[in-house]
């Protein structure tokens, strides 16, 4: 378990309770009064159903409803995530330490970020499915000792592309359930080098080398200014890729809370858990005795996080949407040593046309 400063906790408990209270008259009063005045000629003017702030998932949720026929959205989602300790299971590791427990690595981590913008188009041809692609632009930079002295690499390209089919299929008034099924290709890079002409370790590569597939199932509802949701994912790869490598499947799953401060603005709290397993086979150009980075034994994970959010609409050119979303780690347990990540923030843009 990682210990987390005090102030932390005491944020994040502020900011539910704020969520929570200004959600729960308008969710009282809901119960009351079941005639409730339609408030849709205050909303944004937005060209589907979805029309409040909370009725979207934190920015951390990809693909968290379909569209009405005809709709078109675009969108822009940013994600920074910073891995700045090492772990082995749940216990923290200095630099000291790894090279003490670890005298046979000739390279010492220190610090892994990785910064992801990805770019994607979603239309509604038909009431009964939505298609979307998604592109991401990938950037990382390595920090390590080699040898004692200090070394820094970087890499950035194209990541593997995804197309999307989401799929309603259970629908019961404000509650809905809806199934994604996506095929990943591989137009992200796995033979990027360091400049000396080394292969970088696989968390530096753009992508995963293999076709994958990946699918979800997302389940949100609502009541009066009050939203909820729920979703679990996954991620297969189909074969190794032609490395030989396969790497590890991930498994995903979150739960949240949002409530409307107006219209215009929610309010959110989720909780994620990830899994991710080790990779199968090895690139034969990475020597795992140089650095736990380049082990494939020691890729492994599971993660639990928790943060606040927020949502905005903004009425322009038919509805734009600003999200923003932090997660911290309270619970990490690594098959090191390996670099843990820290806190995640996610930020996105959207055009609802």
């Amino acid at each position: 378990m990682i210990s987390w400063p005090r102030r932390i906790w005491t944020y994040l408990g502020v900011w539910l309770a704020f969520a929570g209270g200004v959600a729960m008259p308008f969710a009282a009063r809901a119960v009351e009064d079941a005639e409730v005045p339609d408030a849709a000629e205050n909303r944004p003017a937005l060209h589907r159903e979805l029309d409040r702030a909370s009725d979207f998932a934190p920015a951390g949720v990809l693909l968290d409803h379909t569209h009405a026929r005809g709709d078109w959205t675009f969108l822009y989602r940013y994600e920074r995530t910073l891995a700045d300790e090492l772990l082995q299971g749940e216990t923290r590791l200095s630099s000291t330490q790894f090279e003490t427990q670890y005298p046979g690595y000739a390279v010492t981590p220190l610090s892994l970020l990785t910064e992801a913008h990805s770019f994607g188009v979603m239309y509604a041809p038909h009431r009964r499915f939505t298609l979307a692609m998604l592109l991401p632009f990938v950037q990382n930079r390595l920090d390590q000792l080699e040898s004692g002295v200090f070394d820094r690499q970087s890499s950035s390209g194209i990541g593997d592309a995804r197309f999307i089919v989401l799929l309603p299929f259970i629908q019961k008034g404000t509650q809905k359930t809806q199934f994604n099924v996506a095929l990943s290709l591989p137009t992200g890079s796995i033979r990027v080098n360091d400049s000396q002409g080394n292969r970088l370790p696989y968390r530096m590569q753009h992508g995963s080398g293999s076709w994958d597939v990946h699918w979800g199932l997302t389940y949100t509802g609502n009541n009066e200014r009050l939203s909820w949701g729920a979703q679990v994912e996954s991620q297969y790869r189909i074969g190794a890729n032609d490395l030989g490598y396969e790497l590890g499947a991930v498994y995903q799953a979150s739960g949240w809370l949002a409530a409307e401060v107006g219209d215009w603005l929610s309010l959110s709290a989720r909780l994620g858990w990830v899994k991710t397993e080790n990779v199968k086979g090895a690139d034969p150009a990475l020597n795992p005795a140089i650095s736990p980075l380049n082990d494939p034994r020691k890729q492994a994970g599971t993660r639990v996080e928790i943060g606040p959010g927020f949502n905005l609409l903004l009425p322009v050119f038919g509805g734009q949407r600003l999200t923003f979303e932090a997660l911290f780690p309270i619970h990490q347990s690594l098959k090191g040593p390996q670099l843990a990540p820290d806190v995640r923030f996610i930020a996105g843009w959207q055009w609802i046309y």
